[in-house]
This record gives structure tokens, sequence and C-alpha cells, in this order.
């Protein structure tokens, strides 16, 4: 008879590893973040397209010696809620900065668009200022 007991490290095993696979995100409350070199992650920001609700990454862009910049896609969450998501990956230790731009409501259709006329840094959450354009800035240190 063949013991039970031989599946459970296996099993484990399994979980381990479909769990694991994930890039880390963070939100837009977390702006001070510290990551491994070599590790991949996506900065998740609240935004519904289809409302306007618009992000972009602004200038100046982060040290492409510091974070290789991947890339944005959207992420449908509800028929209300949706998020982007701007994917990096941290190359060599160093700090840097990422400076997204939050367009709500089609004020802005891009970031040079709002860079002749700069906006403060926000420094609440995107529903504290969702009428105004602002900028998020996000510190990471890559050890």
């Amino acid at each position: 008879m063949r013991s039970s007991l031989r599946t459970v490290p296996v099993l484990a095993v399994l979980l381990l590893t479909l769990t694991g696979c994930g890039d880390a995100e963070y939100e837009t409350d977390e702006r001070t973040i510290t990551v491994e070199s070599g590790e991949k992650f996506s900065l998740d920001v609240p935004a519904w397209a289809a409302l306007g609700q618009n992000w972009y990454l602004a200038d100046p862009a982060p040290d492409p010696e510091v974070l290789e910049y991947r890339g944005n896609r959207e992420r449908d969450v509800s028929d209300r809620d949706g998020s982007e998501l701007f994917d990096f990956t941290a190359l060599s230790p160093g700090k840097t900065t990422v400076k997204l731009l939050f367009c709500p409501y089609g004020r802005c259709s891009s970031a040079e668009e709002v860079a002749a006329s700069p906006v403060p840094t926000a420094t609440g959450t995107p529903t504290d200022s969702d009428h105004d354009a602002a900028y998020y800035v996000y510190t990471i240190t890559v050890r």
C-alpha cells in the first residue's frame, strides 16, 4: 500500500511554485521601494481608461543603469475599478526615481503636454485629487 505522506512534499512544492511566480506589485501608497538586483516589479496605479483616467511615465526617466522600464499594461478588475501596471526590472544597485503623471477625465493626453506647465507632486491618493492632473514620484532603491 502506497503512503499518502509521499505526495505531501510534492504538493507543497507545486503550491509554492505556483504562488511564487508573480512579480511584486506596489500601489500608490508605497512610494519608497527597495528591491533586489534582478527583481521584476510593477507599480500598480488605479485607472479606468474608459473614463479618461490615464497614467504616463514622465520625465525625467528612471536611471537606465538602475532600472529597465518594460512598458505598461491595463488590468480590468471590475466594471467600476481597473488599474494600470508599469513594469520594471531592477538592473544594478543604486537609487533612482520613477515619475508617473496621473491625468483624470481626459485633462491631458501625454506627459509632454503637461511638461510645459508642471503640476505639483501628489501627496495623497488619486481619489484625493481625481479632478486634477498630478505627479506621483516613487523612490526606488536597488540592492
